[in-house]
């Protein structure tokens, strides 16, 4: 199994690579066709992967197409971070797409996310800013960014990322949280 995983890992790295190369990894129906005589574990590792990228690169039309073919990854705050700051326009992004999940996701590694998504929105020209708010509420309204921006308030970033109505519930409701 171990050599097997190595080879999957390594197959999903070359066509990674090759796609990229080729500039066509935008393409999914190019990606589709191109990934089509791998074995299934190797197409099924490297859509997921592939399904993820797209998340991390906002490109909402092929993250939708592959969602819409059941492929899922486990969304981390270093992807939202990635997404954001990807985030060029009013159009909708993936993030706005995911609001359940964002909201309600937790992970363990905020700090340096939430401090890079406040440096973009700090120093993003106010077009761009107008255009990261939603997302940025979405943020705010996740349980797990609040306590960390409450146990952290001291720093400038975290404070920008405290929902008090948020919070006021948390005290009431979920106080562990906030220890």
């Amino acid at each position: 199994m171990d050599d097997r995983l190595h080879e999957i890992l390594a197959q999903v790295s070359m066509i990674h690579k090759s796609l990229l190369e080729d500039e066509k990894i935008d393409d999914v129906d190019y990606v589709l066709e191109y990934i089509e005589n791998f074995d299934d574990d190797v197409k099924d590792h490297y859509l997921k992967l592939l399904l993820q990228y797209y998340f991390q690169k906002n490109s909402i039309s092929n993250f939708k197409e592959l969602l819409l073919l059941g492929y899922k990854f486990d969304l981390r705050m270093d992807d939202i971070k990635q997404a954001f700051l990807n985030i060029k326009s009013n159009d909708e992004n993936v993030i706005e797409f995911l609001e359940d999940n964002v909201v309600f996701f937790k992970d363990t590694n905020y700090e340096e996310p939430l401090n890079a998504i406040y440096e973009y929105y700090k120093n993003s020209d106010d077009d761009i800013k107008v255009a990261l708010e939603e997302s940025l509420e979405l943020l705010r309204r996740n349980r797990y960014i609040c306590a960390f921006a409450y146990k952290n308030k001291t720093e400038e970033y975290a404070r920008f990322f405290i929902n008090e109505d948020l919070l006021e519930s948390l005290k009431r409701d979920l106080p562990y949280l906030l220890k």
